[in-house]
């Protein structure tokens, strides 16, 4: 990738998106533009992140990268960086590839398995949870290196969990643990962040069925009263960005209604005590330092 030719940040501001050559990633790619912002696009489509880098001239770039790949990750920030000294935004929305339904998981968590020699059955499919939660993982911790090198020190980290997220997908238990695995971390990032006094908002978002090109079975049979357009998924993205307050909230996106999830109340003062007001404490006298 070649450089601006200097060290000064650009004028514009700068996102790196994952999962940006298609679906909900390329609209919020494509509104950015639209907005005067740069773009890094770090996608395992080549053929198609090439053309929309060219079809949206030099405000974007593309990187090919395997989201579930640390190096590869850091690689695109690295270079991100290199061609315009800032980043302000990341949206960590990389998903797993198509097939069958286009989400969810590499196997069938209730079927009867196939032993192995030893009695055991073979070891599951686990790469909806690589891309889906660890992806996502990498994503924010290099953000939060990143962010801390602008001038403002200040950054938006958005990422994209599901309604699995937020309620049970019993037809896909490791889908829903990895985005439920999302909701968290948002949550426990954008608190920590907070008490920290860091310029840095985290937030994610849980869309309902969205027609991405990912899922053609459900598109088949879904009313299109339950389907949620990429205008509130675009919608909910800029929320986030115009919106300092906004933080660890978990957007749910239905159809063209945004409900900002907040986190759960305490079931009781004993929880309260241990996860609120008390866990800091509790962190240091276990391990000698605060969380």
């Amino acid at each position: 990738m070649a450089t601006n030719g200097h060290t000064e940040p650009s004028q514009a501001p700068v996102a790196y998106i994952t999962g940006g050559a298609s679906g909900m990633g390329l609209s919020v790619v494509e509104d950015l533009v639209r907005k005067g912002w740069n773009v890094t696009i770090a996608d395992m489509n080549e053929e198609a992140g090439q053309k929309i880098a060219e079809r949206l001239g030099q405000q974007v770039v593309f990187i090919k990268i395997d989201v579930t790949d640390y190096d590869q990750q850091a690689k695109a920030f690295v270079e991100t960086w290199s061609k315009w000294h800032r980043l302000d935004f990341v949206f960590a929305n990389a998903v797993m590839p198509s097939f069958n339904l286009g989400i969810g998981d590499r196997i069938d968590f209730y079927a009867p398995a196939e032993e192995r020699d030893d009695g055991a059955p073979a070891k599951p499919n686990t790469l909806v949870i690589d891309i889906c939660l660890l992806g996502v993982v990498y994503s924010a911790y290099l953000a939060l290196h990143y962010f801390r090198k602008n001038e403002s020190k200040a950054g938006k980290f958005v990422s994209t969990s599901s309604m699995c997220g937020l309620y049970p997908g019993e037809g896909i238990p490791l889908y829903t643990a990895a985005k439920h695995g999302v909701v968290g971390i948002t949550r426990a990032l954008s608190k920590k962040l907070a008490m920290r006094k860091e310029p840095i908002t985290v937030n994610c978002l849980c869309p309902g069925l969205v027609d991405t090109g990912l899922t053609p079975v459900l598109m088949a049979v879904a009313p299109p009263e339950y389907v949620t357009p990429h205008s509130t998924i675009v919608k909910a993205v800029t929320s986030f960005l115009d919106d300092d307050s906004k933080n660890g909230l978990a957007a749910e996106c239905s159809g063209e209604n945004i409900h900002y999830r907040v986190q759960q109340e305490f079931g009781d003062d004993k929880a309260a005590w241990i996860m609120g007001s008390h866990f800091e404490e509790l962190f240091r006298q276990k391990y000698g330092k605060t969380a």
